[in-house]
Order: structure tokens, then C-alpha cells, then sequence
């Protein structure tokens, strides 16, 4: 009769194993500005290091719990289609292998103790999962158990602000008597704290006038204008304001790759400032050489205008003002009669025999503007270009 074997072994309960992966440098997480193309963290700078480890727990109590020693470990870097699999659980591990982690993985290294450390960075949308599996032999039964877990690198898209300022505050004032010449105000477009030009990125300015409410692209047409338009400096002449002019710059930047608005779009950048021409405060006196009572012999009465701005006497008054000397007779329904212009007069002494009034008044020069005609017509030269005075 033949023999009857049944085999017998010892079972043993499945043992409590869990495993993690710690996050020891760098960020599973990036966020990625496309005006700056930069990440950060960025990790060719600050590589992102993880570390594996597993525990167990045997419910027998032969195998001490505590940290476990892999006998081989594998690391494999998914595509978000791929793991999106792997998820559901349908692909199995051969099936992953072009995927393994190599010396030869561009950006990846693993230490010999399974540490993964992490050098490239992940594109927005392009998320990657990474699967680490570790192998250990169970010490009550000599079988390799497979130990797994996952963690997922993704980058988020963050838009940095652009700013457009003027290198001038939101008003200044051209004091025709102090200040001369032209005025410029500079443009700058800045992405985050960078130059456009840093980053490989183009600009196009545009300057108006505010009058109003109503925004008007300047022109040659605007007297004030002198150079500029589509550039980031304004170069204007503040002698032709009247008064006030705001200013009004638009700008449009686009990154490599892109293209720039033939007009500015209503999310444009943009920038303001006000030029004031204003004269300050002043005041003037009228000086009559020798006093008002003129002596029987005299011939000549001199007048003087002296103009101050402040407590400081201004010298060749008549460069910024209109100075008209008027006099009215001592005569039944006389009235004031313009009798000169300038910063002095005189007067023959014989006009004061009856006593008369003489008056001043001190005019501050208009702003420069075109020529005109008797019937209000711009004079131009030849070439249609404004006469101004």
C-alpha cells in the first residue's frame, strides 16, 4: 500500500507592515510663473529628497517590531496618464519597467540605502507619481514581501503681477519764472522685480492727454509735445501748457513667443501724472525816483516796477511779465490811458503840473501757443509746420 504524506508547517500571521516616504529637502509641490519662468522652489537649486522607511509589527511576536532593512528597492517616475492606471491598480510591475529609475534617468539618483533624490523640475499640468517598491524577507518564512507606496510631485501656475510707473509723482508743477526747458517722464514696466528685457519679453508704450475725462493719443498737433510717443520716455515742453495737462501712459507687454497688441487692450498697464504750469506767488511795488512830490525844477519823473517772488527781488522782471504803465489825467472824466510798457518809465514832469495818477500792472506771460491770424487762422511755414510764439 502506498504511503499517505500530508505535509505540516507552522502558519504564521500576515504581519503589520507600514510604509511611508519622508520628505527630508526640497518640496513635492512647485509653483511656476510663466512671465518669469522660474520655479520654486526651483530644484536644480534645492533638489527635492525623499526617504523611504517601513515598519513592522508581527502579531506571532518572533520578528522584533521595529524599522525594517530592504533587501532591494525600485524607484519608477509615472506620467500623470500612467499613474492615473496604476491607481486603479491595472498595470502591473513589469509592465512599468521603462519607467524604472536608472543611473541613466535624467534628474533622478537613488542612494544605495533608497533615497531618491529629485533634481528636475515638474511642468504645470504634467504632474508625476512617484512609486517607490521595496522588497523584504519575511525572517519566519524566508518569502520577499513587496512593499510599496506613492507620492505625486505637481507644479501650480502663479501670475506675477506687472506694474507700469512713472519716474514722476502723480503731479509736479514747471515754474516758468525758476525752471526752463523740457521735461521728459520716463516709463518702466517691471514683471514681479524684473526687467522685461531679462526675460526675453517685448513692450509697446502709448502716451495720451486726459481733458475732461477723454483720453486723446498725443500728437505733433499737441504744441506741448515734443518726442516720444510709442517709446517709454515723454519728452514734452511745459512753456505750451495751459494751465494743466495729464498724462496718460498705456503699456502692453508680451513674453517670448507671443505678440504685442497693435492698440492697448482694456487690461493694459497703466500710468498717470499731471503737469502743472504755474507762476508762483509774487507781488510788485511801484517806486517813483525822488517821491510822488516832484520838485519845481525836475523834468523827468521816473518809474520803477519791482517785482518779488517770495522775499527775493527779481531781476529783468519783464522776461516773465507783461509790466504796463497807465496814467490818468487830472482832468474832468479822464480815465487811465496805457503810456508804456516795461520796467521803467519816464515821465516828462510837465505832465504832473495838475497832479495825475499813474498806475502799474504786472501780467504773467501766457503759455506758448501758435500763431494766429486776424480771423483766428494757425500760421503755418511751408512745410505746414505750427508757428508758435
Amino acid at each position: 500500500m502506498a504511503k499517505k504524506i500530508k505535509r505540516i508547517g507552522i502558519v504564521y500571521d500576515p504581519l503589520n507592515i507600514s510604509a511611508s516616504l519622508l520628505v527630508q529637502g526640497g518640496s513635492l509641490t512647485q509653483t511656476h510663473s510663466a512671465e518669469l519662468s522660474e520655479f520654486v522652489p526651483d530644484r536644480e537649486l534645492t533638489p527635492l529628497v525623499i526617504v523611504p522607511e517601513a515598519f513592522v509589527q508581527d502579531p506571532n511576536g518572533i520578528i522584533p517590531d521595529g524599522q525594517i532593512q530592504f533587501s532591494s528597492v525600485n524607484w519608477y517616475a509615472l506620467p500623470q496618464d500612467i499613474a492615473e492606471k496604476v491607481s486603479q491598480g491595472t498595470i502591473l510591475t513589469d509592465e512599468l519597467s521603462q519607467y524604472l529609475i536608472t543611473a541613466a534617468t535624467a534628474g533622478y539618483s537613488v542612494a544605495e540605502d533608497g533615497t531618491l533624490t529629485v533634481s528636475r523640475n515638474v511642468e504645470y499640468l504634467e504632474p508625476v507619481m512617484l512609486v517607490f517598491v521595496g522588497n523584504y524577507i519575511d525572517g519566519r518564512t524566508g518569502r520577499i514581501l513587496r512593499i510599496q507606496a506613492n507620492a505625486v510631485m505637481s507644479t501650480t501656475s502663479v501670475a506675477v503681477v506687472a506694474t507700469l510707473s512713472l519716474d514722476k509723482p502723480a503731479s509736479f508743477v514747471f515754474n516758468p519764472i525758476a525752471d526752463e526747458g523740457t521735461r521728459s517722464i520716463q516709463a518702466n514696466v517691471a514683471i514681479g522685480s524684473k526687467d522685461p528685457a531679462s526675460l526675453g519679453a517685448s513692450v509697446r508704450y502709448w502716451w495720451y492727454k486726459v481733458e475732461s475725462g477723454v483720453e486723446t493719443l498725443i500728437t505733433t498737433d499737441d504744441l506741448f509735445y515734443e518726442s516720444g510717443q510709442n517709446t517709454s520716455k515723454l519728452v514734452i515742453d511745459p512753456e505750451y501748457v495751459d494751465g494743466m495737462v495729464c498724462l496718460l501712459c498705456k503699456a502692453e507687454y508680451a513674453l517670448p513667443g507671443a505678440s504685442l497688441p497693435s492698440a492697448p487692450t482694456s487690461g493694459c498697464l497703466t500710468a498717470r501724472t499731471a503737469v502743472l504750469r504755474r507762476y508762483p506767488a509774487y507781488d510788485f511795488e511801484h517806486i517813483v525816483h525822488g517821491g510822488v512830490e516832484v520838485p519845481s525844477g525836475a523834468t523827468m519823473v521816473k518809474n520803477e516796477c519791482v517785482v518779488t517772488v517770495g522775499r527775493q527781488v527779481l531781476e529783468n522782471p519783464s522776461e516773465h511779465f507783461s509790466i504796463v504803465w497807465y496814467m490818468k489825467r487830472a482832468v474832468h472824466d479822464a480815465d487811465f490811458m496805457v503810456i508804456g510798457y516795461g520796467e521803467s518809465i519816464s515821465i516828462d514832469a510837465s505832465e504832473f503840473a495838475d497832479g495825475a495818477d499813474v498806475a502799474l500792472d504786472v501780467i504773467p506771460f501766457e503759455p506758448l501757443g501758435a500763431m494766429t491770424d486776424d480771423d483766428g487762422n494757425t500760421i503755418t511755414d511751408d512745410n505746414d509746420n505750427i508757428i508758435t510764439l
